[in-house]
């Protein structure tokens, strides 16, 4: 015979229902909106990398003096990363995928606006700064895609301009922000706003 659920039971074992139910339906949501947020990154591609070139570029040449570095766009999806102090033959010294910085914001725009039970306005409020940490972290990496080809790929220029930490610094860097933390990033920005709603207590419906 099975036994009855305790009356003390009963609140915790609804709780967890409901946040399974909840979690089924963010789920069902995201793969709906993958879609959208796909064709919507790529109409808005062109124009955000070229907002990360000359970002990238000025911040490159915050951390430079002179300024010498230069981003120029190749085509819709590459930037070639240059140094006006070389020789003109020698100018271009890498080249740089700018699509694939930013294309992980596909499933963080579908995981934010596929929460359940949220009122639309705080959807957009939460994606909309969810959206301004990820360019800034666009923008780093950026900046850490630059200076790994100066500290890694350059050769004897490297060897002679970066020591043993700058090339470990900046070539780690770059590896670690351009896999794991790029890919990850969308997942940690939505748990830093939904995650308390799956755990233990939370509230699916809550306002947040």
């Amino acid at each position: 015979m099975t036994r009855r659920a305790a009356p003390r039971d009963r609140p915790a074992a609804a709780g967890a229902a409901g946040r399974r139910r909840w979690a089924y339906r963010l789920v069902r949501n995201t793969v709906l909106w993958l879609i959208p947020a796909a064709a919507l990154w790529a109409l808005l591609t062109p124009s955000y990398n070229r907002f990360l070139e000359i970002a990238g570029q000025n911040l490159a040449r915050l951390t430079e003096s002179p300024d010498v570095t230069r981003l120029v766009p190749r085509d819709e999806h590459y930037a070639l990363i240059g140094r006006l102090d070389f020789p003109a033959s020698r100018e271009i010294v890498g080249s740089l995928r700018v699509t694939d910085l930013h294309f992980p914001v596909i499933f963080l725009v579908a995981l934010f606006l596929a929460v359940p039970e949220t009122p639309w306005r705080r959807r957009l409020a939460n994606l909309g700064i969810a959206l301004v940490a990820m360019a800034v972290f666009h923008v780093v990496l950026a900046l850490f895609w630059v200076k790994f080809t100066y500290a890694t790929q350059l050769g004897a220029w490297s060897l002679e301009r970066y020591g043993a930490f700058g090339r470990n610094f900046w070539g780690l860097g770059k590896h670690l922000l351009d896999l794991p933390v790029k890919l990850a990033l969308p997942f940690l920005l939505w748990a830093g706003f939904y995650l308390d709603r799956l755990l233990p207590g939370g509230d699916p419906a809550g306002e947040r």
